[in-house]
């Protein structure tokens, strides 16, 4: 079932909630409603060029990022018949705002982080910003950067098909350009393979 946001509460939680993308004219290209998650963007700020030359353009064009967590946002599918909340089980995903021209001026990024919290819950708080960082970077740079830089759902940088290797995904690729930077490890699997996550149920 397709999923389209109908919905985003603005109540933020307390702390920064925006972030700028250090352009001379300060637009805001990337807002979150979670310190945990403005964390994460302020990391990979940081320590990848990539990624901010991907902010400044995207600056250029006036389109932002909404990073929110699951109790945020309500989705409904494509008959507007049924309204739901985000799928408990799923990690991220990434829903860009489209008009009835396929345009699209924003995306939304739900990162799930109760869910985080419970699978990490013994796990290092090294390992959980990590893999919050691979997961940001897959999704931001990964998929909702390409929508907003083409303005449009033909913008889509998919992930793999199926039977395609991992990395040769269009998503995958950028993501591990993020990685690389933030020496996270490249990304050669499908999936939570290349999570930390993942070693601690093999």
């Amino acid at each position: 079932m397709a999923a389209l946001i109908v919905g985003i509460s603005t109540t933020a939680s307390a702390g920064p909630t925006s972030f700028t993308s250090g352009t001379p004219t300060g637009a805001d290209v990337l807002s979150a409603n979670h310190p945990n998650l403005l964390a994460s963007l302020s990391r990979i700020h940081a320590g990848s060029v990539t990624w901010r030359e991907a902010l400044r353009a995207v600056a250029d064009t006036g389109r932002r990022i909404v990073v929110v967590t699951p109790d945020k946002v309500r989705l409904r599918d494509e008959t507007g018949t049924k309204e739901r909340p985000f799928d408990e089980d799923v990690l991220a995903e990434v829903y860009p705002v489209a008009d009835m021209w396929s345009r699209v001026d924003t995306v939304i990024v739900v990162v799930n982080l109760p869910l985080m919290e419970t699978l990490y819950s013994d796990a290092t708080l090294v390992d959980l910003e990590r893999d919050l960082d691979r997961i940001v970077a897959h999704e931001i740079y990964g998929h909702a950067i390409p929508y907003l830089l083409a303005g449009h759902l033909s913008g889509k940088c998919a992930d793999p098909a199926p039977r395609q290797r991992a990395a040769e995904s269009c998503a995958i690729k950028r993501e591990n350009e993020i990685r690389r930077e933030l020496r996270l490890g490249e990304r050669r699997s499908h999936g939570l393979d290349g999570l930390a996550l993942a070693r601690r149920f093999r």
